[in-house]
């Protein structure tokens, strides 16, 4: 039996994804992406992303991204690419800030290896300046993905099972119909299929605006990397990725390495102000350029908490988050269109379950399946 064909609008993290497992299943896919492969438009730049069981967001997010770690290690065997470096991590805050709490007790709940480790132990055990009166939460599990090779592989495997992809295509329309649906892109071009799957990013506010109008906001972060010392160098590298749960905000970063940049990386994910701080941008005219403004937060925390991966900025580049208002995902059908499919509000921290994002878009897309882990995702759970 032939299986449905496919559209997948958006080719980068979770359209890739979605490609790879909808292929798997024996569906048509076709991919269409506006740039190119592995590209800086978006969200999925950087060239590394923290993956870590230790989720103040949530322990309901623990055994997705567990299956996620199953299928990081399956693609990696499979493309003999080492995809998940494994290195520890350590979230550091005061034993009474929520995120930090938060840790600890998705960390409980789900029966993550961890430990907490008092200020003085981590000073001595890691090169951070860690205050007297907070604590570290210490997951051996967490560690970061190296996001070429981690697409690469998706690509690749999505492409083995037959799935096509297409770049520098931009859709301009997205329609369905009872029996079909179709995309109309800038050329002109019609693209039909049995299903479409929307994984556009940044892109799917103005894309879809009716699937959660007026809920997700496209903000604006900066990635940024460091050059220290050089007799600093040994001491970072064994660093594990870290999170800091500090007044100025949640700060996060990895060990020195050379994936994309040699330098030490890092940057703010959450506002002093919270999840709401942040003015939503365009993506079509947001500022794309780093500016001394941008990096003064990052040297100024690195002066109070990291003082050995202190130097002169080496690289930067702009990111951008797609938000729900609870930061939470949004997978669900389009309403009154159900051959239509969005998977959005990735929030910057969605590119760990990538593949586990895939399977449940997958599951919906050719089953109807709707699992506990999907029903956590409903597009009504964003309209209360």
């Amino acid at each position: 039996m032939t299986g449905p064909r496919v559209i997948v609008v958006g080719g980068g993290t979770m359209g890739l994804a979605s490609a790879w497992a909808l292929a798997r299943r024996g569906a048509r896919v076709t991919v269409l992406e506006r740039f190119g492969h592995v590209h800086a438009r978006g969200s999925h730049g950087g060239h590394t992303r923290i993956i870590r069981e230790s989720y103040h967001e949530g322990a309901s997010y623990v055994p997705v991204v567990r299956e996620a770690y199953r299928w990081w290690d399956e693609l990696a065997r499979r493309t003999g690419e080492s995809l998940l470096v494994r290195t520890g991590m350590i979230e550091v805050g005061p034993p009474d800030d929520q995120g930090f709490k938060d840790t600890v007790e998705a960390c409980v709940t789900s029966e993550t290896v961890h430990s907490l480790v008092d200020a003085a132990a981590a000073r001595r055990r890691w090169p951070m300046q860690v205050p007297d009166g907070w604590m570290t939460c210490y997951t051996p599990s967490g560690g970061y993905l190296r996001v070429r090779p981690c697409l690469d592989a998706l690509r690749s495997e999505a492409e083995r099972h037959g799935a096509r992809t297409r770049y520098d295509e931009r859709v301009v329309a997205i329609e369905a119909d009872e029996r079909s649906a179709w995309v109309r892109l800038a050329s002109g071009e019609e693209v039909r299929g049995d299903r479409v799957v929307v994984a556009a990013g940044a892109y799917l506010p103005a894309l879809l605006p009716e699937f959660l109008p007026g809920r997700l906001r496209v903000i604006r972060r900066v990635l940024a990397w460091t050059r220290p010392d050089e007799q600093a160098r040994a001491e970072l590298t064994a660093m594990p990725v870290w999170a800091v749960f500090a007044p100025a905000g949640f700060l996060y970063g990895f060990p020195w390495c050379a994936e994309g940049v040699d330098g030490f990386k890092l940057a703010r994910h959450i506002a002093a102000g919270g999840l709401g701080a942040d003015e939503g941008e365009d993506p079509e005219t947001v500022d794309r350029e780093v500016h001394a403004d941008d990096l003064a937060p990052l040297e100024q925390f690195l002066a109070e908490y990291l003082a050995r991966a202190r130097g002169p900025f080496v690289a930067s580049t702009v990111c951008l988050y797609t938000c729900t208002p609870s930061w939470d995902f949004a997978i669900d059908e389009l309403p009154g269109a159900p051959r239509i499919v969005v998977a959005g509000g990735f929030s910057g921290h969605g590119f760990k379950f990538a593949p586990a994002i895939g399977e449940l878009v997958a599951g919906l897309v050719i089953d109807g399946a709707r699992p506990p882990a999907l029903a956590a995702f409903a597009r009504a759970r964003h309209l209360v």
